[in-house]
């Protein structure tokens, strides 16, 4: 194996390794042009604090890296295009230890991962390629924060020669990571909408050995990264359980997105996840297994969740055991942020009240507008147990403080079969038909507990509904659905819903009226018209043009087309075309789809499917004879000069020969060669046939003349 192409295999890898770590309805036809109207609900949602890992707590992912695009432009000739595998991930440890010079509770979370091409084809050789990555994490209790990674990689290729498969080890590499400060990848506690960006050292060392590729030298750098919560709902996976999770998306130095992650409350952690490690490489997990056990639990009840900064305030640790509370249990209580570590112990009721100051300390993230949110624990530190809690401190903190939360209106759009949840990540739009659901979210960011009050939802049409909204807690959420269906008549455009909290200004408590209105949009368009032309038959071997450029957006903006082809024996692949024409050649007889996806701007996208008849190409074939004439009753032999069978799928197959002629062959009349004895003067002409493996037959004529032969006396010439 070239060392080039083992280089190309291990920036991959190198790269990969950090994943583990981190249509129309007829009803709509028929729709009442004033069907236009507005229902609304209202409902409490729970806080999504920080999550506690246990010891034995275990994830387990399946997963594939795409690595297409990154191979394709670095030159190596290869067809590998995925990586598939599992990712095996466990606590295995909690304890203390110094972070930025504070003493941190931390788990200890170890991963085995393990990924496979096979059949791959690189620069000529033929094998499979097996990754085995095993990964220690270090991660902070009070928030998830990644405090340090190290990953162990095996890259190995197996390639085959003949019957002989030789096993090459690419590389042994070890690949230690730090952060400083720890990468928070969550703030929690989370809401829609919540953005936060961090600035950290990064240090990099490596550690192993190889006969192919270079060790890369260790490196320090300063990163920056922000992170979204997009929106709230079903991740798009089979996991019951997870129907609520949050989209939280990465974005780069440059603010591009590259990548997400689905939190799920009911797992503790992710329930899918997509990475863009590097333009062309994008790794992709999907939660397969989830297994943890909580006979004792440890609940932090706080008697403020959001305060100001250097307040004196309590919380209540709780102990249980199946349930029941657990009385005489000794805590250690750790305000880390603060330095607040000490040993408190449960009552008779499983409780304990502890007193402690906020502080004034800020995050180690930056976003909204509070100084920090930080992680209380209680935990027992011989049995290894947390419970965990975040309290939020705001200088700014009100007594009562209603918030209508703009950036985390998410909508629910129903075309036809098909519900989609849009977010600003997808942009929110939609076309006449559509059956909308906002999800509108109201906060209360005060002190104490708000009164319940209304919520005036003035519709794109005007009319306005009247919403209950419940009364809520320290920093807890209503959220009011309303529903809205789009008239066919609508025109193209933006469309406003506007909503006010405590609109007769009830709560004189509320602190800051100015947040208590809201105003969200939605582009109202059409889907692309879809026009596709090409034949509905053609040859094999034969350039077929696939044209769809003249497909529009009658709402303007620009269109994206893929083509995804289908071929032979049930396969298909797929091809973005910027000028939307394609050019393909099937290289084998049968009816093959085409199809055409059009997506404009605001993410509409239109299916065409159309067939094409693709014939099979009859064999070729071509005779010759040395002589163009002869006399008769001389014999004359035929060969085939030239035959092939452009579109055949089996080489090795044999073509049939079959002479078509007036005289016997001498040679019998299947084979290559025919010599015949004509017996007629004249032109006399001789056929071939040739039929392949389709069955097809394909025919070649040669004509030569037959002279008469001058007549003899015999008994002259005896004379």
């Amino acid at each position: 194996m070239s060392k080039s192409l083992a280089s190309t295999i291990m920036v991959v890898i190198l790269l990969s390794s950090q994943t583990v770590l981190m249509f129309h309805s007829d009803e709509m036809e028929s729709m009442d042009e004033d069907s236009l109207k507005l229902e609304s609900a209202s409902r409490n949602i729970a806080i999504t604090d920080v999550p506690t890992w246990q010891v034995g707590d275990r994830w387990v992912y399946d997963g594939y890296l795409d690595v297409g695009q990154f191979v394709s432009s670095s030159g190596v000739s290869t067809n590998v295009q995925f990586l598939t595998g599992t990712l095996d991930r466990t606590v295995t440890d909690i304890y203390t230890m110094i972070v930025d010079n504070r003493s941190t509770l931390v788990y200890e979370a170890e991963s085995i991962g393990t990924y496979d091409a096979q059949n791959v084809d690189l620069d000529g050789n033929t094998g499979d390629l097996d990754i085995m990555m095993q990964t220690t994490e270090l991660v902070r209790a009070s928030d998830l924060a990644v405090i340090e990674q190290e990953a162990t990689i095996d890259i190995d290729f197996g390639y085959r020669i003949f019957w002989w498969t030789f096993d090459i080890d690419v590389a042994e590499l070890t690949i230690t990571q730090t952060y400083s400060p720890p990468t928070e990848g969550y703030d929690f506690p989370l809401t829609v909408g919540d953005y936060w960006s961090s600035s950290y050292y990064q240090e990099t060392d490596y550690q192993g050995s190889s006969d192919f590729v270079d060790i890369p030298d260790d490196s320090q750098s300063s990163e920056s990264r922000s992170w979204q919560v997009m929106s709230r709902g079903a991740p798009g996976t089979s996991f019951a359980s997870c129907q609520q999770s949050y989209n939280v998306t990465t974005f780069d130095s440059n603010g591009s997105a590259d990548g997400y992650r689905w939190f799920c409350p009911a797992v503790r952690g992710d329930v899918s996840s997509s990475t863009d490690i590097i333009d062309g490489i994008n790794a992709f997990h999907e939660l397969e297994t989830y297994q943890a056990g909580r006979s004792k639990q440890i609940s932090i009840e706080f008697e403020y969740p959001l305060s100001p900064l250097d307040f004196d305030t309590s919380a209540w640790a709780n102990v249980t055991q199946n349930g029941q509370p657990v009385s005489g249990q000794e805590l250690e209580f750790r305000y880390g942020i603060d330095g607040d570590v000490r040993t408190v112990t449960t009552s008779s009721n499983g409780s304990v009240n502890i007193a402690f100051n906020t502080g004034n300390s800020v995050d180690d993230s930056i976003g909204g507008s509070e100084a920090g949110s930080h992680g209380v624990i209680a935990w027992i530190p011989s049995q290894k147990i947390i419970g965990a809690s975040t309290i939020t401190i705001d200088p700014n903190v009100s007594t009562v403080d209603l918030v209508a939360l703009t950036e985390g209106v998410t909508v629910d759009r129903t075309r036809g079969l098909s519900t989609t949840t849009l977010a600003s990540s997808t942009g929110f739009n939609a076309v006449p038909g559509d059956i909308l659901k906002f999800y509108v979210p109201i906060q209360n960011r005060g002190l104490m507990t708000s009164p319940s009050t209304t919520m005036n939802v003035v519709s794109p049409d005007g009319s306005t509904q009247t919403v209950y909204v419940p009364s809520l807690g320290s920093l807890e959420q209503a959220v009011v659905e309303v529903n809205w269906t789009v008239r066919n008549s609508h025109p193209i455009g933006e469309i406003t819903l506007s909503f006010q909290v405590d609109p007769d200004a009830l709560i004189s408590d509320d602190g800051d009226r100015t947040n208590n209105n809201g105003v969200f949009s939605l582009f109202i368009g059409r889907l692309p018209t879809v026009s596709l032309d090409m034949p509905v038959q053609s040859l094999t071997k034969s350039e077929v043009v696939l044209d769809g450029s003249v497909s529009y957006d009658e709402d303007g903006g620009d269109l994206s087309c893929m083509f995804t082809i289908s071929i032979s024996e049930g396969n298909s692949f797929s091809s973005m075309e910027e000028d939307c024409i394609f050019e393909h050649t099937w290289d084998d007889d049968g009816t093959y789809d085409v199809q055409l996806s059009v997506m404009d701007d605001e993410n509409d996208e239109v299916v065409l499917v159309q067939s094409i008849e693709v014939l099979n190409r009859p064999p070729e074939i071509s005779i010759g004879s040395e002589y163009e004439w002869t006399y008769v009753l001389s014999p004359l032999q035929f060969n085939v000069e030239e035959r092939s069978d452009v579109d055949t799928q089996t080489p090795q197959a044999p073509m049939d020969i079959l002479w078509d002629s007036t005289y016997p062959c001498d040679e019998g009349q299947v084979g290559v060669y025919c010599t015949v004895t004509p017996e007629v003067e004249g032109n006399y002409t001789i056929r071939v046939e040739a039929v392949d493996d389709d069955s097809d037959i394909g025919y070649s004529n040669k004509t030569i003349e037959v002279r008469n032969i001058a007549p003899t006396n015999p008994r002259a010439e005896i004379w």
